[in-house]
């Protein structure tokens, strides 16, 4: 036998007997034994599981649990397609506080990516469109949006910038007074760009 082998009936049979040892016969019959085989693993001694394990044919074949393996694929597509839009945003001029607000990310976070990225530091308020790229940019929106009302949109306003060529941090700015026009106007806070160890 194939010390590829005995490992795998190592593992498989150190697995039911610390099931049985625990008393969950329910994850001791999920792993393909029957009752009557759990019950004369029961009596068998260490060596004799070692014996088992080492010297007799395979017992245990390898096999795929297509569910589980869908499951963890898609997280993987769900981080990788995290990533993408997160270094897609910060190219696009998202602000820390927006990167806060959608993802959860500290200034030294976004200072790390942007360096990464190539991407020069800024301070300072970021420039308001003039007038008419304002107004153009707000048509565009109540077509791009899901919900022109929301300013959780993300993708919306990715695609906005991309199309307008206005900084993220800006959008989302103007699209929060777009929402709530009673509110006064205003430019966007100073961005604040962290430094390797978080200094201003």
């Amino acid at each position: 036998m194939s010390a590829s082998s005995a490992n795998l009936n190592q593992a498989l049979l150190s697995q039911v007997m610390g099931f049985l040892r625990e008393g969950n016969m329910r994850r001791a019959l999920a792993l393909g034994f029957s009752e009557d085989e759990l019950r004369t693993l029961r009596r068998l001694r260490a060596s004799d599981i070692d014996s088992l394990a080492c010297a007799g044919p395979v017992v245990a074949r390898f096999s795929v649990d297509h569910a589980a393996l869908r499951g963890v694929l898609a997280r993987i597509d769900r981080d990788q397609d995290r990533e993408t839009l997160i270094d897609r945003c910060l190219r696009l001029g998202a602000s820390v506080s927006m990167m806060g607000a959608f993802f959860g990310l500290t200034g030294n976070d976004c200072s790390t990516r942007r360096q990464l990225l190539g991407i020069a530091p800024r301070q300072g308020r970021l420039a308001m469109p003039s007038e008419q790229d304002e107004h153009d940019a707000w048509e565009r929106w109540q077509h791009i949006a899901l919900d022109p009302r929301s300013t959780d949109d993300l993708q919306g306003m990715v695609t906005l910038a991309e199309e307008t060529g206005i900084p993220l941090a800006v959008l989302w700015h103007l699209i929060k007074q777009w929402v709530d026009p009673g509110q006064p106007r205003t430019s966007p806070p100073a961005e604040e760009w962290a430094g390797p160890e978080g200094e201003r």
